[in-house]
């Protein structure tokens, strides 16, 4: 009788309230339907020409991630507190789509490159250090060459158990009766943060310098900068970041290329640092990422949202 009571209870209270649903998911404490989704956006002003494309790219891409693509088309854009969500004059839901395709061409682009880069510092690091201490094989992990206090971080511990579980790791551990494998095995399985920090935690400074020097940069520290630089501008690219408008948590520092204005937070600035120690790797390939890149932005025909990619992103087309 009891339970019976509490269900009747509990029914009358959601009719009670049920009306209030739409005004509480306009507070974004519901989840929304195609359909509402849709009315939504309309009522805010943007213009919806193809309703039947808009419904298949929000269930795609999802109306939240989306978001991030018309909030530069917001009347109270860039304010990210007290929004009205009010869409400016003419504001069309293809400009959103149009501008999350170029950041998805653009990801793509250059993590194909940024790739070269991670493998080639880490072949660097470990050819040159390794031969340096050739008698000692293990030497990423002596304290008399890394500092003890790296060893013992949570980043060199995560490095060795990730590369402990690769087959080849395992492989060589157990056909040699040993519990770590060579810097030249090990190292292949670190990540490109785990790796920046080992060459920061070296002891010696002139193997960092000959290292930073085959990238022609004099100062470890400037090296440095610009390396996590594009340890950054990856994991924005891996993680499917919103890119054009990424603002660096950490400026850029003045290396080879000089002083970098307002572009040593932007998006652009990074670009400028992976287009200099591509070049260092490969020219070649250095021209490829900016033929494709120029490519990208002469395909934008949309003059609206490329003078939003342009403002946000600190692109200078005329440098590329």
């Amino acid at each position: 009788m009891e339970f019976n009571y509490l269900l009747h209870n509990l029914s009358c209270f959601s009719e009670k309230y049920s009306t209030f649903a739409p005004k509480m998911k306009d507070m974004a404490k519901y989840a929304t339907d195609i359909e509402e989704q849709i009315a939504l956006l309309e009522s805010r002003g943007m213009t919806i020409n193809d309703k039947e494309k808009a419904k298949e790219c929000l269930l795609d891409i999802g109306y939240f991630r989306l978001g991030f693509y018309w909030f530069p088309f917001e009347k109270t854009y860039p304010r990210k507190t007290n929004r009205t969500h009010e869409f400016k004059e003419g504001t069309s839901f293809d400009y959103a789509i149009r501008l999350y395709y170029f950041d998805f061409d653009l990801r793509n682009i250059l993590l194909k490159y940024i790739s070269r880069v991670e493998i080639n510092f880490r072949t660097k690091l470990i050819y040159h250090a390794s031969n340096r201490y050739k008698q000692e094989p293990f030497w990423y992990q002596d304290s008399k060459y890394v500092n003890k206090v790296f060893l013992e971080d949570d980043v060199m511990e995560k490095a060795m158990k990730d590369a402990s579980k690769e087959d080849v790791i395992i492989h060589d551990m157990k056909a040699h009766k040993r519990n770590v494998s060579p810097a030249w095995k090990a190292m292949e399985f670190f990540s490109f943060g785990a790796t920046i920090s080992l060459y920061d935690n070296l002891k010696e400074g002139p193997l960092k310098c000959e290292i930073s020097n085959l990238y022609g940069i004099s100062s470890p520290n400037n090296f440095l900068s610009y390396i996590d630089t594009i340890r950054k501008l990856r994991n924005y690219c891996a993680h499917g970041k919103v890119l054009f408008d990424k603002n660096l948590p950490e400026a850029i520092s003045n290396g080879p290329l000089g002083y970098l204005g307002n572009s040593k937070t932007q998006l652009f600035g990074a670009y400028r640092v992976l287009e200099y120690i591509l070049g260092q790797v490969s020219q070649n390939r250095m021209q490829d990422m900016r033929s494709e890149v120029k490519a990208l932005f002469g395909n934008m025909s949309d003059d609206v949202v490329k003078s939003i990619i342009l403002q946000n992103s600190g692109f200078q087309l005329a440098k590329l």
